[in-house]
């Protein structure tokens, strides 16, 4: 059986994509485009949401790097919400 933990499919797909549609977005905006007059033609075409795609592109131009593409981690902060050690001490 194959292992899939170091699978690089869905980052992969991810860059991909983003990559197709922040070339597309920036000729839209230079008003180079063949196909889109507008940004909100190009964002019902390609169905995906204007607010998710700008998080992304803006992360994206501000960085420069393509990691900034993906995902970011989500959820808590395990270390920050810890009590203090002498707090759990006190508790014990």
């Amino acid at each position: 059986m194959r292992i899939n933990t170091n699978d690089l499919t869905l980052k992969r797909n991810y860059l991909s994509k983003y990559r197709f549609l922040i070339t597309e977005y920036e000729q839209v905006k230079a008003g180079l485009h063949p196909n889109f007059k507008l940004v909100k033609d190009f964002y019902s075409a390609h169905d995906t949401d204007a607010r998710s795609f700008l998080k992304y592109y803006n992360r994206f131009k501000q960085s420069g790097n393509e990691v900034d593409l993906l995902p970011a981690k989500r959820g808590p902060k395990y270390r920050t919400r810890r009590p203090d050690l002498q707090d759990e001490q006190k508790s014990a």
